[in-house]
Parts: structure tokens; C-alpha cells; sequence
């Protein structure tokens, strides 16, 4: 089984004046497989204090409804918070599966440069 690799730290531990913003860099496959990963965590990032999270996704070679799914609960979750925010920085592959399911629009999508 294929796993999701994901590198997260914190704006303070990137060494930026941004507190309160987890960014989380996932490469492979965002999959049922995988999808539980990226729930933990957001969750985690949610419990150290994290209102933004930005999840880079432009290495995801894959994404499946279980994949849209926990995004989408991540959103929710964020969203219930005082100043929530997901924002999710996409690929190609990601974009066409949040197109074909009709969720592109849930999601606040970011196209800058890298992380």
C-alpha cells in the first residue's frame, strides 16, 4: 500500500512571523488508505493552537473521495473555529478530481510560489 508523505511545521517553527498557521506538504497518494494521516494531522495542528492550516498538495499523485472527504472535515473544522481558515495549494491532478466531484468551490485555493 502506497503511503502520504506529509511534512508539517508550524510558522513559528519555519521561522515566520506567522502564528497560528500550520502548513502540512503532502506527496504520493491522498487516498482511503492514506486520508486518516492527513485527519490526525489537522486535528493536531488544531490542538497546538493552529487556526490557518495550508495544505500543499502539488506532490499528490492521486486523490480519491476519501481523500475529498477528510479535506472537506478539515474545512468544517477549521471553519467552526474563530478565524478558521483552510486553504489548499493544489496540482493538476488534484484540481481535476475537485472539478469532477464538484468541490472546487468549497475549498480557498492558493497558486503562489513554494512553501
Amino acid at each position: 500500500m502506497a503511503t502520504t508523505a506529509i511534512d508539517a511545521r508550524d510558522g513559528a517553527a519555519a521561522g515566520q512571523a506567522l502564528p497560528g498557521l500550520a502548513r502540512l506538504r503532502l506527496s504520493g497518494p491522498l487516498t482511503a488508505g492514506t486520508a486518516p494521516q492527513l485527519r490526525a494531522r489537522v486535528r493536531d495542528a488544531i490542538r497546538r493552537g493552529s487556526a490557518r492550516v495550508v495544505v500543499d498538495l502539488q506532490a499528490v499523485t492521486g486523490l480519491d473521495a476519501a481523500g475529498i472527504a477528510v479535506l472537506l472535515e478539515a474545512r468544517r473544522v477549521l471553519e467552526t473555529q474563530a478565524g478558521g481558515t483552510l486553504v489548499l495549494r493544489t496540482n493538476g491532478v488534484v484540481c481535476r478530481a475537485l472539478r469532477v466531484t464538484g468541490t472546487i468551490a468549497a475549498f480557498a485555493l492558493w497558486n503562489g510560489p513554494g512553501m
